[in-house]
């Protein structure tokens, strides 16, 4: 079993667990605030199988990308940050 931490920003939060759950996630959603803007930002956590992780971390490239440039955001700049960790027990409670 893999846990997925994504952070990403709160803009793109609705549409990565929406889109994360229609393929069958479970998603938890913490609301945080960090990095060196300390805007608010969204931290998920999605505990998936191994071979899930790679078309999760693609959902949430497709859903998490720059539209626009700007000063404080090159248009090539990354929108979220994903740790993937190995997660010895799943349980539901």
């Amino acid at each position: 079993m893999k846990l997925i931490w994504a952070i990403v920003q709160n803009n793109d939060a609705g549409r990565a667990i929406e889109a994360l759950v229609e393929q069958g996630h479970r998603v938890t959603r913490i609301n945080t605030v960090g990095g060196f803007l300390r805007r608010g930002n969204v931290s998920l956590l999605v505990g998936v199988e191994p071979e899930q992780v790679g078309p999760a971390i693609e959902t949430l490239r497709a859903v998490c990308k720059t539209q626009e440039a700007n000063d404080r955001m090159p248009l090539d700049g990354a929108r979220g940050v994903v740790f993937v960790l190995n997660a010895d027990n799943f349980l539901h409670a």
